[in-house]
């Protein structure tokens, strides 16, 4: 599969009276019951050949994803590769 091109620009404003909500990787470990770190390490790890969904907005150095895409993100991890796929230590010869 080819990586999608990506881009990251500048949001606009919100509109008076508004205010975005996204979730960030600890709200994301939370619905798997797992650590804001594994998220980060799910992003590193499968970058080359299963790139989790890329973020909504960044917000200074911290990712966001809107709540609405909270299937396609329990999709995506629904299908990552399993244990021993994609490295890992080598294991000990007996």
């Amino acid at each position: 599969m080819d990586p999608v091109e990506h881009t990251v620009e500048d949001g606009p404003p919100a509109e008076a009276g508004t205010t975005y909500r996204y979730v960030d990787m600890v709200e994301i470990g939370t619905w798997f019951g797992i650590g804001h770190r594994a998220v980060a390490n799910w992003r590193t790890r499968y970058a080359g050949t299963h790139p989790f969904p890329e973020p909504d907005v960044i917000i200074g150095r911290t990712p966001g994803w809107s709540r609405d895409r909270k299937g396609e993100i329990e999709r995506w991890a629904a299908s990552r590769p399993g244990p021993g796929a994609g490295g890992g230590r080598p294991r000990k010869e007996r």
